[in-house]
């Protein structure tokens, strides 16, 4: 079975080293509002750099560290198959 490469999966799912952009947090409205202050917002480009806890995402040159519970709710389309 393959899967669609453009399917949202939680930002927690992906191996580190995995690109992709973000398709949508589902987050209570201030906590969506910190992650945007933060710079990860809706089809910002990432790098996952750590999974785990905290799981550690590349936005530029910018590095934010948010737990394995809040990467849970990041719903993030992945690029390719992922993984480095």
């Amino acid at each position: 079975m393959s899967t669609d490469p453009l399917r949202p999966v939680a930002l927690s799912t992906l191996p580190k080293g995995a690109s992709g952009h973000v398709h949508e947090p589902q987050l209570d409205e201030e906590s969506t509002s910190l992650l945007r202050a933060l710079g990860l917002s809706v089809s910002r480009r990432f790098r996952l750099c750590k999974t785990g806890e905290p799981c550690i995402v590349q936005i530029g040159a910018t590095r934010i560290g948010v737990s394995k519970a809040v990467a849970a709710r990041i719903l993030v389309v992945p690029d390719g198959s992922g993984g480095a």
